[in-house]
């Protein structure tokens, strides 16, 4: 084995050369092992004497060098755990982020395929997941070693001497000795070449750090050359072998890590995007809340209002914008309220004049009749606040675990996978779930530095799990049950810097995955949505996609249920006056047009399988499941991360379409649902995340629970059917004599719903409604109602006597039902 030396840097004058400290900070050296026979490329002029001696000086340095990066790497210094992170970073998506040790960081723009920055400090782990604060995302800090950021590193592929177009993407990354490899794949016309990239800290003989990056090649003919266009110099790399550069630095003093924004004009700003402002407002828009900007033109400028303000912040309420309650929030300063208040009234320059503001003053709805009644008790009228009698409800607790679930499956073996929305991103093996005692699970943390993996599949028992800028697949190469390599699969669908562009659930159905891509929140006057934001995507096992459907906004939920067809949920939002359950049908659109072009701009909506109005049946409906205990055997049902509880779903196809009934299912449980998952045991498994502000049920962050069928009679509304003059109601067990043969037992209304660029949106028309005729079928578990006046597109609501007995003497569960009336079936 021969071994070559390349110098790469700044034309250094080997005539005067001498193994000094200024010499090996001004060169990187490469050190090249090759199988062939090579030669030493010296200056003619050169002396024997001084080959050998610069030779064995180098190859010296270099073992040092090598020796010392081998005792980083042993001391395990690394300062984070996990210390390799994907997230957004410095506004970049997609984005690697390597805590090789605490005086070296590195952040790997992996859109780019190339380093994007070395430094010493640390990174600011705001947001979502990490600080509970919606906006903000990951920034770095502290002093910068080397930067790339207006030219990024790229490649340069080159054949007899001329320059190759050429395609590369990022293929994932594998540990071996606690070292990291990134993967790449380049391509051009004729070729197709793999490297990979090891990056690891190390030092030089007078303690300065460094960075040392080993590439192996593997697919080049000798044809081929391959140069890495970097600073501070190129990088060329050797055939089918491994080069290895070294690069040192000058010390960086000890960095501190910012406290606050670095001046005071920026202070209010920072304190809102660093609270949960943006949970229920934006800038200019009504939401949830009014928007900022409605808020300075409503009240003036003045110490009055700001005192009236930092007050109705602390101590929260509603009335003033709607019925839309604000948290309190006792905890906040003065000072930082004062700097929050004082930035939002600026948002508006008019000259107001000097008046007490009302902020007490109520807005009086003009609504329509509504036959609601005032909740008796929970199921009619209010949430569920118990466990379905037909389950026994059990608890997984693992000390030291918050299970923030953001993906369940099941491996064949019957171990559970849980992927966790959490800063570790981490996804865990259950063992013994099925048993239902905590005390008996067993758990391993096999996958960790995700960015918010909110889906995981297993196809025949491979893991792949849906991450907020990729599929990945997660291999364990030597089985102990941890992975090894993270193997991207797909990761060029369209993605920017914004918090709320969720990438949702996983499906695999028919050799591909399905996934969901959530719209963005905080777009600029000027900009859009990139095209691939709110649509679900099916995804090839190569990487390639295309898309299903779109016009979605939060579709935090798809499933395979009734006929083996696909179902998405959708959330409230602009052009969505209520929340969806979606049939995924190819092609369709389902409202919103964020980011339409001109030629759709006039495309009609296509309903919903079911409307599931706001706040009486859900707030963020979530992942949908298909059942299998009798008597609910082909319903489907969802969760929802806001509403609480789990819901069910009754479909039936009427002219060639699904739509159907919304009922409550079950409440009782500890966190708001975000995923549910039937195991090789027959129990539901239900998992929940939430955060502060709003994005979550009763204030609840974490939980995983097991819901096993029990065979015990349930008294509610089993299934809801339209018939041509009006609908047939099934229940789970018979009525009892003389009940429900009144058309006074059952209330019926119905409206529909105008999609605007509006948050949310009123009942249109709302109107009600009288069944003329009664018939308690001869069992007495159907009645059928005749109910003149009733319109297509249109929700049916149901509100039965809540009195009403079963034949066994047992209480209606719950009193209400939401049908949607997509069409009338035809005589």
């Amino acid at each position: 084995m021969n071994l070559v030396l390349a110098g790469i840097g700044n034309n250094t004058n080997f005539g005067n050369a001498s193994l000094t400290k200024e010499i090996f900070d001004q060169t990187n050296w490469i050190l090249v092992k090759s199988e062939g026979q090579r030669s030493m490329d010296i200056k003619k002029e050169w002396t024997h004497n001084m080959n050998i001696l610069i030779l064995m000086g180098c190859i010296l340095l270099i073992s040092c060098n090598s020796e010392l990066s081998r005792q980083t790497h042993e001391k395990g210094n690394r300062p984070i755990d996990p210390w390799a992170l994907r997230s957004v970073l410095d506004l970049r998506p997609r984005m690697l982020t390597l805590a090789l040790d605490s005086e070296c960081y590195l952040a790997y723009d992996l859109n780019a395929c190339g380093l994007f920055r070395a430094w010493k400090g640390g990174v600011n782990w705001d947001g979502t997941v990490y600080t509970e604060k919606k906006v903000a995302q990951p920034t770095s800090w502290g002093k910068d070693y080397m930067l790339n950021a207006s030219l990024q590193e790229s490649w340069l592929l080159e054949r007899n001497g001329k320059k190759q177009d050429v395609a590369i993407r990022f293929k994932g990354y594998r540990f071996e000795n606690g070292q990291i490899y990134l993967k790449y794949k380049l391509t051009t016309e004729n070729d197709t070449i793999f490297l990979e990239e090891r990056p690891e800290f190390i030092r030089d003989d007078q303690g300065n750090p460094g960075l040392e990056r080993v590439f192996i090649t593997e697919g080049m003919d000798n044809n081929l050359s391959m140069t890495l266009l970097t600073k501070p110099n190129a990088i060329t790399l050797e055939n089918n072998t491994k080069t290895i550069s070294r690069t040192y630095f000058k010390k960086i003093p000890d960095q501190v890590r910012p406290t606050g924004p670095k001046n005071s004009e920026n202070l209010g700003k920072y304190w809102m995007e660093r609270s949960d402002c943006f949970t229920c407002h934006e800038w200019s828009e009504n939401t949830v809340g009014p928007g900022f900007q409605q808020i300075a033109k409503k009240y003036p400028n003045d110490k009055m209002t700001v005192d009236l303000l930092i007050k109705k912040i602390k101590e929260g309420g509603s009335g003033v914008w709607g019925d839309a309650a604000m948290n309190p929030h006792p905890n906040l300063e003065d000072s930082s309220l004062k700097a929050m208040v004082n930035y939002i009234l600026s948002l508006d320059d008019k000259d107001w004049k000097k008046e007490k503001p009302d902020l007490e003053k109520k807005v009086i709805a003009n609504n329509p009749p509504s036959t609601e009644k005032k909740a008796l008790r929970p199921g009619f009228g209010s949430s569920l606040d118990g466990v379905h009698p037909s389950y026994d409800l059990q608890t997984i607790r693992i000390k030291g675990i918050e299970f923030k679930v953001g993906g369940l499956a099941f491996l064949p073996d019957g171990r559970l996978l849980a992927s966790s929305w959490t800063p570790q991103g981490a996804v865990y093996i259950l063992e013994g779930v099925e048993t239902g005692d905590s005390t008996k699970i067993k758990i391993k943390t096999m996958a960790k530095g995700l960015a918010e993996p909110l889906g995981l599949a297993v196809v025949e028992g491979e893991i792949f799990v849906l991450q907020k800028q990729e599929l990945t697949q997660l291999i364990d190469h030597d089985g102990d049950g941890i992975t090894d390599e993270y193997k991207s699969i797909c990761n060029t669908f369209d993605v920017s810097m914004d918090f709320h562009e969720f990438a949702f659930g996983l499906v695999y159905k028919d050799d591909y995955f399905y996934a969901n891509l959530s719209m963005p929140m905080r777009l600029m006057s000027n900009e859009k949505p990139l095209p691939d934001r709110g649509k679900t995507l099916k995804i090839a096992k190569d990487g390639s996609y295309e898309e299903v459907i779109y016009g979605l906004r939060t579709p935090n939920g798809i499933g395979v249920g009734m006929d083996e067809e696909l179902f998405v949920t959708d959330n409230q939002g602009q052009w969505l006056p209520a929340n969806k359950f979606i049939h995924v049908k190819s092609g369709d659109f389902h409202g919103m047009r964020w980011g339409l072009p001109d030629s759709l701009q006039s495309i009609k909506m296509v309903p919903p399988a079911v409307w599931l109005p706001q706040n009486e049946i859900a707030n963020s409906p979530s992942e949908p499941s298909l059942l299998y205990d009798a008597p609910y055997k082909n319903q489907m049902i969802f969760g929802d991360v806001t509403h609480g509880g789990i819901k069910r779903v009754f479909l039936e196809i009427v002219n060639g379409s699904y739509q159907g009934a919304v009922f409550r299912f079950t409440q009782g449980l500890n966190v708001g649902i975000n995923r549910i998952r039937r195991g090789p045991d027959g129990a539901i498994y239900a998992g929940g995340v939430g955060m502060g502000g709003g994005w979550g049920w009763n204030e609840t962050r974490h939980g995983l629970q097991r819901l096993k069928y029990n065979e015990k009679v349930t008294f509610e509304m089993l299934a809801i059917k339209s018939k041509p003059d009006g609908f047939q109601i099934e229940f789970t067990e018979p009525l009892g004599v003389g009940q429900g043969d009144s058309p006074s037992d059952y209330s019926v209304e119905q409206w529909w719903y105008k999609p605007t660029k509006a948050y949310g949106g009123p009942k249109m028309d709302l109107e009600i409604l009288k069944a003329t005729e009664v018939k308690v079928g001869a069992n007495r578990k159907k009645v059928y109602l005749t109910i003149p006046g009733l319109k297509k597109e249109h929700v049916v609501k149901f509100n039965l006597n809540p009195e009403l007995l079963s034949i066994n003497g047992r209480n209606l569960w719950s009193s209400e039902a939401w049908y949607t009336l997509n069409d009338i079936p035809k005589k």
